[in-house]
Formats: C-alpha cells, sequence, structure tokens
C-alpha cells in the first residue's frame, strides 16, 4: 500500500511506502520499535526484528458508521440507521470534575440544548431536544436508563457507558405518548468477555468557587453616594435616626454600624472613618464588610470512584460504588451522594439469557428556602451592616426577607434527602435462529425527605417546622419478539412487536408546627400547634403495544415502519387510547455504482422520517375531575366537585417531519451528520376561563397548536494522524425557531393570552398566535432629561412620585431633571404600561459546541468551549442594586458611580435617588432597556490535561494503567453580563429572566488521578 508513514519512536527517522508497498529507513539503535500509520486505518507499532526485513498489514480503522447504537427495544448499526439520533460517548463524562451527567452533557449533543438554570449543589441540568414540543406542559425529554424511566437525578457519571438521543418522531414514535420532548436512552457500563478481572480507582479532588462575582461598592463610596441623595429625599431625617445604613445616629444596638465619632473617642477596632460628605467637620466611623465573601466560600469538591468488571463465555459482570461530596459555594449550602450499582449477564445455555442489574444512590443536599431572599436580597446587604452583634449573634437584615446572610444560615436548618433503587431483571430465549424473546421486568422506588426548621429569631419566635416525605414506585414489564432474516446476500428483513405494563404509585406526606420551646429539638413533635397537615395517593396504569418493521437492500436503500399504541389511565374511557406512527427511509448513495469508487467521498446516505408522538403530562384528575372533601354547610361536612372534568381531553400530538445527511469523505477523515426538521404539536393544553355561572373558574382543554423547526449538525475530523502527535475535532451545532399557529378563541387580537391591548385594538406581549414564545417587553429610554426645562416640558409618567427638592413635593407623573424620558409607543404623550416594547427572548436560537483533542506520546489535552447565540438577558438583580431600596437600606453596585449627575454628562444611567422605588420616579424599579443585555455567550467549558504513565514505570508495581489529571470546568463565560454574578444561561421566561433567584456558576479546578488494576 503506497503512502504508509514509517517513523522509528523516539527518533526523528521516517519513511513513506511506495506505490509497491515497499519501505526503507535506517536504524540507528537495536531495540527500538517501528510505527506504521495511514490515514483511514488503525497505526500499528511492533517491535523491530533481528531480520532487515518487517512486512505489516494494516487493518481498516473502525469509523462511527461502525458503531453500534442503541434504539428503542433493541440496536442498529450507525450505517443502517434512517432516523435522527446523537450518540454520545460515556467517556464524554470522565477525567471532569462533574456530580451529574447533565454537567457533562451541555454543547455535546447536537439537537439538544443542555443548560443550568439553577446552579445549585447537585442540581439536574435541563434537556431540551428541539426546543421542545409545548406551551404549558412539559418540556423534559423521556429518560430512559438501562430501560427503567427515571430522572438524571442520582445517575454516576461513570457509571455511564454510553448517551443515545432520540430526536425525530420515527425514532421516538416507539414510546408513543411520552416522547414528543425526545427520549435519552443511557446504558450503563457492563463487563466484557474473555475478560480477566479489572479493577479501576478513580479519585478527583477539586477547588471550587464562583465563575464570576459582582462589584458593590465598599463602605466608604456607599456612604458618599447614599448620603447625599438621603438629604434630597423626602426621608432627609433617615441621616441622622438610628436603624439606617447610613445614618449618623446609629448606637451599639443597631444593626448598622455608621455613627459620628464622638469628641476624644479614638476610633474603634475593624471601624474606618472619614469626613461626613453633607458636613466635612464631623467624622463618620465605619465597618466596611464584604458580604459577597460571606455568601460565598471557595471550598472543596471530592468524587470517588470504586469499580470492577470481567467476564468469561458464560457470565460477564460489573459493580462500582462512588462517593461524590460537593461542599457547596454558597453558605449554608451542599451536596453529597453515594452510589452503588452492580450488573450481570449470565449465559445459562446456547440459547437462554438471565440479565439483571441495580442501582442504588442516596443524596443529600442542603440549601436555601428562598434563593431570591438569600441569594439576590442577602448580596444587597450593606456593607455597613454589622455582621454580628458585640454578643456574637449575626445580626438579621432589614427585614426577614432581606437577610444577612450569615444570619439566615445561623437561623434555618434545611436537608433535602432522596434514596433511588432500580431492580432490574430479564431473560433473553433464542426461539429459532432468527427469532429471539425478551421479557424484562423492573421496579424503579424514588424516596424524598424534606426536613425544615427555623429558630427563634428577631421576626419570628414560632420556631417553625416542617417535615415531608414521599415515595415514587413504579412497575415496569416489557415483552417483546425480534425477528431478524436475511435472503441471500441482498434482502434483509427485521421486526419486533412487544407489549409493555406500567403502574406508578405515588404517595406523599406533609405536616408543620409551631411553638416549641427550644432550639434543641428541630422536630414535629416538640411544636404544641400543628399548622398543617396533608397526604394524598396516586395511581397511574400506562400499557402500550408497539412495534418495528425494517426492511433493506443490499445495505443501499432501508426502510424502517414502528408504532405504538397506548392507553393511560389519565384519560377517560372514551379517549384513553393513542396510535403513534413513524417510518423512515434513507439511501446510501455512496454504494451506487457512479459514487462507488469516488476519491474523495467515502460514505453518503439521505434520509428522512415522519411521525407522530405524544405528550401525556396532564394532571391526574384533569380530564375525570376532582371533588373536594373540605366543604361544609350549615356546619355540616360535605363533599362538592373542586375541578370540573373534561372527558374529551386528550393528550398533546407532535407530528414531526426530519430531512437528513451522513456522509464521510478523505478517508473516513471528516464525518458529517446534518438534519432538518419540522415539528407541530396539535391539541396543545390550555385552562380555559369559565364563565362564573358555570361555578367553576376554569377548564383544562385540548385547543391550540405550536411549531418548532430547525437544524442540528455534528462535524468529526481527525486533522492529524499517525506518528506520535494527533488531533482531533468535533463540533456540534443546533438551530431551533418556534411560532404560536393557534390558541384558544377570547376575542382578542390574535387570541393574544395575557399581554396589554391599546386604544386601536392592537396588542403586544403575551403568547399570541403567528409569534415566538419567551418574548418579554419593558420600556425604552429615549434619552435623559438634562435641565429643568427638559423636565418640565416632559410626557406625564405615571410611575413617577414626583418628588422635587426644590419646592419640597411629590405630585405624581413629574419629572426633574436627570430621570429617563422613556420612548411613548402608543404617541398619547403619556408614559404608561402600554408603551413597553420587546426587549428580547429569553431562549436562545442557536447553540453548539467545539471540542479538541490533542494527544503526544503520553500526553493528552481537551479543550471544550460551548456556546448559545439569540437570547437577551434582563438583569432584575442588577438593576435592584441601583434602587437603594428597603428604606435606603440596599447595598449598591460600584456602576452607580456612573450615574448622572449634572446637565451635559454623556452617560447610560439616570441619576441616583435614594428608595428610588418607593419615593423615585422609577428609574431603575422598572423592567427596561437600561439593564437588558444580549445573553449570547462562549464559555470555556472544559480543559483537561492527562499524562498516562508509561507501563514500564507502573509494571513493577503491579498496574495496568495509571493517568494522572489536571481539569478544569466552568472556567470562563464571554457574555455582556460577565462580572454581574449570573449565568448567562437563563431559562424559558416571559418575565425578565430567572437569573434574580439563581445560584452563581461554579468554577472548578481539579487533580485526578486513575489506577486500574
Amino acid at each position: 500500500m503506497q503512502g504508509v508513514t514509517v517513523s522509528l519512536r523516539g527518533a526523528t527517522a521516517k519513511a513513506t511506502t511506495d506505490d509497491a508497498g515497499s519501505y526503507r529507513i535506517d536504524l540507528p539503535v537495536a531495540g527500538q520499535s517501528l510505527t506504521f500509520s495511514a490515514v483511514g486505518f488503525e497505526t500499528q507499532e511492533l517491535a523491530i526484528p533481528t531480520s532487515n526485513v518487517l512486512n505489516v498489514v494494516l487493518d481498516e480503522a473502525q469509523t462511527n458508521l461502525d458503531e453500534v447504537v442503541v434504539v428503542g427495544y433493541g440496536t442498529q448499526s450507525r450505517r443502517t440507521v434512517t432516523s435522527a439520533i446523537t450518540k454520545v460517548g460515556g467517556e464524554v463524562l470522565q477525567d471532569i470534575p462533574i456530580s451529574t451527567v447533565g454537567e457533562g452533557l451541555k454543547g455535546k449533543v447536537a439537537g439538544a440544548r443542555v443548560y443550568s438554570s439553577n446552579n445549585t449543589p447537585g442540581a439536574d441540568a435541563v434537556f431540551r431536544i428541539r426546543g421542545g414540543s409545548s406551551i404549558n406542559k412539559s418540556n423534559d425529554p423521556l429518560v430512559l436508563v438501562d430501560g427503567v424511566e427515571r430522572a438524571f437525578s442520582g445517575i454516576n457519571p461513570n457509571d455511564v457507558e454510553s448517551i443515545e438521543v432520540l430526536k425525530d418522531a420515527a425514532s421516538t414514535a416507539i414510546y408513543g405518548s411520552r416522547a414528543s420532548n425526545g427520549v435519552v436512552l443511557i446504558t450503563t457500563k457492563k463487563g466484557s468477555a474473555a475478560s480477566s478481572p479489572r479493577i479501576t480507582f478513580d479519585v478527583d479532588l477539586a477547588h471550587q468557587s464562583p465563575e464570576t462575582l459582582i462589584d458593590f461598592m465598599d463602605a466608604r463610596d456607599y456612604i458618599n453616594t447614599v448620603r447625599p441623595a438621603v438629604a434630597l429625599s423626602p426621608n432627609a431625617q433617615y441621616n441622622s435616626a438610628s436603624g439606617y445604613s447610613a445614618s449618623s445616629g446609629n448606637d451599639e444596638n443597631s444593626l448598622y454600624s455608621t455613627r459620628y465619632l464622638r469628641d476624644g473617642e479614638s476610633v474603634p477596632a475593624g471601624y474606618g472613618s472619614m469626613p461626613d460628605p453633607l458636613d466635612p467637620s464631623r467624622t463618620l466611623i465605619y465597618q466596611d464588610n464584604d458580604y459577597q465573601s460571606l455568601m460565598y466560600r471557595n471550598v472543596l469538591w471530592q468524587n470517588y470512584y470504586l469499580g470492577v468488571d470481567g467476564g468469561n463465555e458464560f457470565i460477564r459482570y460489573a459493580a462500582s460504588g462512588g462517593f461524590t461530596d460537593d461542599g457547596g459555594v454558597a453558605l449554608g449550602t451542599g451536596y453529597s451522594r453515594y452510589s452503588g450499582r452492580a450488573k450481570a449477564d449470565v449465559k445459562i445455555s446456547e440459547r437462554l439469557s438471565l440479565n439483571t442489574a441495580f442501582d442504588f444512590s442516596s443524596t443529600r443536599s442542603s440549601e436555601f428556602e428562598n434563593q431570591m431572599n438569600v441569594i439576590a436580597r442577602g448580596l444587597a446587604t450593606p456593607a455597613t451592616q454589622k455582621v454580628y452583634y458585640a454578643d456574637g449573634r449575626p445580626t438579621p437584615g432589614y427585614n426577614a426577607s432581606s437577610p444577612n446572610p450569615v444570619w439566615w444560615d445561623y437561623t434555618r436548618d434545611i436537608a433535602n434527602k432522596d434514596k433511588r433503587l432500580s431492580l432490574i431483571g430479564g431473560l433473553d430465549y433464542r426461539i429459532l435462529d432468527q427469532l429471539k424473546a425478551n421479557v424484562q421486568i423492573s421496579n424503579y422506588n424514588h424516596v424524598t425527605q424534606y426536613d425544615y426548621f427555623e429558630k427563634a429569631h428577631e421576626f419570628s419566635g414560632l420556631r417553625t417546622t416542617k417535615a415531608s416525605f414521599g415515595e415514587l414506585d413504579r412497575t415496569k414489564l416489557d415483552a417483546y419478539l425480534s425477528y431478524d432474516q436475511s435472503f441471500g446476500s441482498a434482502h434483509s428483513v427485521s421486526g419486533m412487536a412487544g407489549y409493555s405494563y406500567q403502574v406508578t404509585d405515588n404517595k406523599a406526606f406533609s405536616a408543620s408546627a409551631t411553638g416549641a420551646s427550644s432550639d434543641k429539638v428541630p422536630t414535629l413533635t416538640a411544636g404544641p400547634n400543628k399548622t398543617g397537615a396533608d397526604s394524598k395517593f396516586e395511581k397511574e396504569v400506562l400499557i402500550g403495544y408497539f412495534g418495528r418493521l425494517s426492511y433493506d437492500y443490499q445495505k443501499k436503500y432501508l426502510l424502517m415502519a414502528t408504532f405504538r399504541y397506548d392507553g393511560s389511565s389519565l384519560f377517560a374511557e372514551e379517549n384513553r387510547w393513542g396510535f403513534f406512527p413513524g417510518i423512515s427511509g434513507g439511501w446510501v448513495v455512496s454504494e451506487e455504482n457512479f459514487m462507488r469508487n469516488s476519491a474523495v467521498v467515502n460514505y453518503l446516505k439521505v434520509r428522512a422520517s415522519y411521525g407522530q408522538t405524544g405528550n401525556n403530562s396532564i394532571g391526574l384528575y384533569d380530564a375525570l375531575g376532582r371533588y373536594a372533601t373540605d366543604a361544609r354547610y350549615n356546619s355540616n361536612a360535605g363533599i362538592v366537585p373542586a375541578t370540573m372534568p373534561n372527558r374529551d381531553l386528550t393528550w398533546e400530538t407532535s407530528t414531526q417531519l426530519d430531512a437528513g445527511f451522513d456522509f464521510s469523505i478523505v478517508n473516513n477523515r471528516i464525518s458529517v451528520s446534518a438534519d432538518y426538521f419540522n415539528k407541530i404539536t396539535e391539541d396543545l393544553l390550555f385552562s380555559m376561563e369559565l364563565p362564573n355561572t358555570t361555578g367553576f373558574s376554569n377548564v383544562q382543554t385540548n385547543i391550540g397548536k405550536v411549531k418548532f423547526h430547525g437544524y442540528d449538525l455534528e462535524l468529526s475530523s481527525r486533522n492529524i494522524t499517525g506518528g506520535d502527535f494527533s488531533w482531533d475535532s468535533k463540533l456540534t451545532w443546533s438551530f431551533v425557531k418556534n411560532k404560536v399557529l393557534e390558541l384558544p378563541d377570547n376575542g382578542r387580537d390574535r387570541n393574544r393570552i395575557g399581554g396589554i391591548t391599546l386604544a386601536d385594538g392592537t396588542a403586544f406581549g403575551g403568547t399570541a398566535e403567528g409569534e415566538p414564545l419567551y418574548r418579554y417587553y419593558g420600556y425604552t429610554v429615549d434619552h435623559i432629561l438634562q435641565n429643568a426645562e427638559q423636565a418640565a416640558n416632559a410626557r406625564y409618567d405615571e410611575s413617577a412620585r414626583g418628588w422635587d427638592p426644590a419646592d419640597g413635593q411629590s405630585i405624581r407623573g413629574r419629572k426633574v431633571a436627570g430621570d429617563y424620558e422613556w420612548m411613548d409607543r402608543d404617541g398619547d404623550g403619556r408614559v404608561t404600561s402600554r408603551d413597553q416594547f420587546e426587549l428580547g427572548v429569553t431562549v436562545p436560537h442557536t447553540t453548539g459546541g467545539l471540542n479538541n483533542a490533542f494527544s503526544y506520546k503520553n500526553f493528552s489535552l481537551n479543550i471544550f468551549v460551548d456556546w448559545a447565540l439569540g437570547h437577551s438577558i434582563n438583569h432584575n438583580a442588577y438593576m435592584r442594586y441601583f434602587m437603594n431600596t428597603f428604606a435606603n437600606n440596599y447595598t449598591l453596585v460600584d456602576e452607580v458611580k456612573k450615574a448622572w449627575t449634572g446637565e451635559g454628562d454623556d452617560t447610560k444611567y439616570a441619576r441616583f435617588t435614594a428608595n428610588d422605588p418607593d419615593v423615585g420616579n422609577s428609574n431603575f424599579s422598572r423592567t427596561s432597556d437600561v439593564f437588558n443585555y444580549k445573553g449570547d455567550y462562549l464559555c470555556i467549558r472544559e480543559v483537561t490535561l492527562q499524562y498516562r504513565v508509561p507501563e514500564k514505570f507502573i509494571g513493577r508495581l503491579g498496574l495496568k494503567d495509571l493517568a494522572l489529571t489536571v481539569s478544569g470546568n466552568n472556567l470562563h463565560y464571554f457574555s455582556a453580563v460577565q462580572g454581574m454574578g449570573i449565568s448567562p444561561e437563563v431559562g424559558a421566561s416571559t418575565t425578565y429572566n430567572a437569573s434574580y433567584y439563581n445560584y452563581p456558576p461554579i468554577r472548578r479546578f481539579s487533580f485526578g488521578a486513575k489506577i486500574t488494576l
């Protein structure tokens, strides 16, 4: 073979084979080895023999076309797949400091947006396949782990062998009424035949900290900003009264440290001093406390994993145990997980085999009961507030909903505990060589426990205690027959038909109490006042019949049809069953004679699919109605209807068309898989308002239609191969748009739900036909009023309090110099809620990721980045750090220094007003474009450097492999909100966005070692 590179290991000597496959290379040192490499073939390294001749046969490299893909109730070769399926190997979850599977999939799945709307330790990432399918109901995909339905939570990433994401209707229709949002199939690791026991121990330790922080004012700047502003406000007395964050009159018992230095007094330890900006002849003293550093800590993240696997021709086995601990960057938070798993495949006879598995996890997490109060408002604690009283107790805050985070942590004990157990047993029996029967029964049990205790404190002495317990138990039986038959070398037929029965029991109990006499006994029993108790028991049954039939001619022309016929107890008897079909076809163009000998194209397949799936995520009683048992009439108890039934209710149905292609070129060095999709969901579930005469406020009904369309792309390339150095790349790219096609008829413009209607009948906001989802609205700045004349001629503003220190009056709607003049949308000369404009959408239209993998001898380096484009962020929390609300006791960001101060100032920000929402003109207390930012981001998500210790060093220790790794995760976001304390990964919302309430993104630097025995 011509063009093979022959290189001498550890030297620069190289040669290339000629057209006869011959080569010649000088060997300066005996005992070395030669490496043979060529594009499209497996590299081989062989020891140099004593003779002068060494002949080698290279094997063709296996491409991803030869990989096996898990599909619904079976597997397929990638070459014959005619639907849209993305496979992600479990190795992408290895060697990086992550606690959950979702954390490791961001940007790595073409056609899926994986993001963290909340970075609380242990929180699942959100998974959206092709935008979802619904407006009001769940958009979460169906997740199956070894065939068992469950959430991502509790799965140890080290246990994952592969992840298949089924995206189009042809691949998901076999899961019927639960598959409209796509299906995620997770396969865990198993043993291999003819393998001696292999033991793997993996340990990773990481330093973690917030990826981004907010630049708050220090105490000195805060005092210099707030005191003059308060002096110009209607509440100037706050500058000298006790209990205010910049007052000169605070005393030893006050929350706040600022006061005048007394005559003859030295500045106390721990205090600073400064001239009073209102009276420089007086000296103010103050504490300067950084509440952000008190809230966020640098803590340890650790992960330990022990696995064993092996097998022979009769049994294959794998088992593992793991422990993960996240200390929680934010005060009062944390997460830990214990996990265990075992899996065995036993060959009982030539025709019968048994497969069993169990998976267990126990997690415990501590978190805030209300993240908005603790994170957004806790960080708003001014630097001048004392952290502790003189007796060592933490100071609270201006009120219970704006706490000192140290106080919140001290007064609350909160814990969430989850235990998950999955048991699987199955039999495979080969009836004939072409016919096989499979039966699998599984049980998934999830027990939750929540405990809350609130110590007696300044705002409440009730000692509130809460406890809740829940249990979800799901038992499932799957039985199916599969048939495979080839007719000569040209025709192949396979079929599968089966039955599924699933029953889900859901139990829950919750109770609360108050009045305990001590903080030492945080139990319900200790509280004599039982303030609430509730329990429930729910049962759901789902029965399905499913099948698949496929045919191929010479592996060139491919056809496949699938179906599922589902029956659900959620619906009334007359609408209980639904049929969900799918069909797909493919043409392997590269197998045609006119392309078979192409020098460039190695493989080309075009494919298309069409099908329907359902979404049955409705309430248990939406179709059948619900009765209330707590009704009373004349002191007599009774049972009355609580919700109106709708026996015509059925599932949302998504119809999806998909067209795509797969190709490989240049000796399979470049591979591309691309798809276009168009998905329309009908019979959307909406709550329809009812006349008062019905006795009900609303009823669930099937009215509505929405479209999701776009494309997804996956590109892999082997840029450099052969020799000691290699470089591979992989790109994913997804684009999704949506449009509302139909809504319940309500007589409004475009049947708009919510939003605002103008005088001419046009409307905006909310959800409307012909418009995309997830848009939000706010006010838009025209300009800043520069002087009194401009202010006098400004538009009337219904949100302006109109306080002017010049006359000491508040006149509603009046403006003063330095205020914003807002755009007048409806042209009536007034600024009202009708004058809002679209500010953006909260969901990106484009997402993607790029991985570059380099290797040199025993070193490997992976650099992975991901991005999102097209969304906007309205940073409500940052806006609040301009407001100085809560009686002037809210802290300020350093950016406030850029606020307008006089005529001619060229600045983005209006004048600063003490307590803007309560006594100001709402320059900073309304949703507007002032704090609206492009959400586009590029994240350096992962950088991993690994060194595999040579065998000559570890062999004498009895080790098969030793890999040392340093890694970083969430290293940096390039975005417009960098340095503002939030992640640009935001969720779907029609208000501002979710960032106001959320835990910050976390950066981790880790060191790990993986030992294989």
